[in-house]
């Protein structure tokens, strides 16, 4: 199948709107030619713009850019409809011979965990182990134990994010919900927290910002009082939600809100913790992504020197998550890009490729950053943006 770029998409929905680009820049606020040249696959809109532009043709931002993933179609390939598969019809599937027991699932969902934030071939592996995480889950809470919807909560924890980053917001919002209600029958407030922060998650992932914000504000509110009295995973939860309220805030309009935040209540939280400590945490909360989200509302708010003035005091190396370096980096080069820097924004999509080649081969917008570099690369290095290219089959 083709791949249908974000400029196509925004073309198609403008004119099947009748709208102008005039008219549609103008309540996007940019200007005609900037519209042109998205359209045109020779700039990547940023995601603020994108919200914008989707919001004025009155679709999902997940619409323009592409909500359903390539499936390879490879016999020997998982597939992102074996996932599918699991989710709607797991209880219609013959069980295994010998389910797991909590203890032997809860290792499988942190193994799973663990490959999903540190290896390079993070979505391969989640792709052929969510399946039976799945559908092993739905099997165990039929017990009806603690232990058991405490298990399957976290499997769907785990779910909801790597479906995010597929581009199947439909199925991440499906396990986000089975996340919550697994936790709510687990009674357990550290898990319902993270059942929050994960929901309100998926709602950021469709442009449902100010409910986002909401569901952060409800979960800190129902973990506050036990903080007191938990230790550093407690603290890392009500950090992470804070964090979300944060971004929650600054994408529904309050950019100063967002800022205090961080700057206030997120930071004295991160002081109490550090990047790398072993506590369950689905965030890598800490000092470190406090500054990464720092970057974040101001890449969300349209400032890049600001990106890149706070970038350059991360460092990276600090968190063991690929996912949270891989994100931040993805900012920077959208800075750079922005600030007409592109040899910069090449030097950070390559770095990207070292951390994680299966980025480029499943983000869209990055795809996009690479065509549209290679379109008006300059001779001294276009044909490391070319190479970049033909290494994940993007077409220039």
């Amino acid at each position: 199948m083709t791949e249908i770029s974000t400029g196509q998409m925004v073309r198609l929905q403008r004119e099947r709107r009748g709208m102008s680009t005039t008219a549609l820049a103008t309540q996007s606020g940019c200007t005609a030619r900037h519209i042109e040249l998205i359209e045109h696959g020779k700039r990547t809109p940023s995601l603020p713009l994108l919200r914008e532009i989707a919001k004025v043709l009155g679709v999902r931002t997940a619409v323009l850019l592409g909500e359903t993933p390539r499936d390879s179609h490879e016999p020997s390939r998982p597939q992102v409809s074996d996932i599918e598969r699991a989710l709607f019809a797991s209880r219609s599937l013959a069980p295994d011979i010998e389910p797991p027991d909590a203890e032997q699932l809860s290792e499988r969902v942190a193994a799973a965990r663990n490959a999903w934030f540190t290896s390079t071939s993070r979505y391969s592996i989640l792709m052929a182990a969510l399946p039976s995480l799945v559908t092993d889950a739905e099997s165990l809470v039929l017990d009806q134990t603690p232990d058991a919807h405490r298990v399957a909560t976290d499997a769907y924890l785990l779910a909801r994010g790597v479906l995010k980053h597929l581009r199947r917001v439909d199925l991440a919002h499906l396990a986000a919900d089975r996340a919550m209600r697994f936790a709510e029958e687990s009674g357990d407030p550290l898990m319902v927290a993270w059942a929050y922060w994960n929901l309100g998650q998926s709602m950021l992932s469709d442009d449902m910002h100010q409910i986002a914000y909401d569901v952060a504000r409800r979960g800190i509110e129902l973990l506050d009082p036990h903080v007191g009295d938990g230790d550093q995973r407690h603290i890392k939860a009500l950090g992470a939600l804070h964090l979300l309220a944060a971004i929650g805030a600054a994408r529904s309009g309050d950019d100063d809100e967002a800022r205090d935040t961080l700057r206030g209540v997120a930071s004295r939280l991160a002081a109490r913790v550090e990047d790398s400590s072993g506590d369950y945490d689905l965030a890598f909360f800490g000092p470190t992504n406090v500054a990464i989200h720092m970057a974040s509302v101001e890449n969300d708010t349209g400032h890049p020197e600001a990106v890149l003035r706070i970038a350059d005091d991360i460092d990276l190396r600090r968190t063991p998550s690929i996912e949270r370096r891989t994100t931040h980096l993805a900012q920077v080069a959208r800075a750079c890009e922005d600030l007409g820097d592109d040899a910069a924004s090449l030097l950070h999509l390559l770095r990207i490729e070292r951390e994680c080649p299966e980025e480029l081969d499943h983000k869209l917008l990055l795809r996009e950053m690479v065509r549209s570099l290679a379109r008006r690369a300059r001779p001294s290095w276009a044909p490391e943006v070319r190479f970049l290219a033909e290494r994940h089959g993007i077409v220039t």
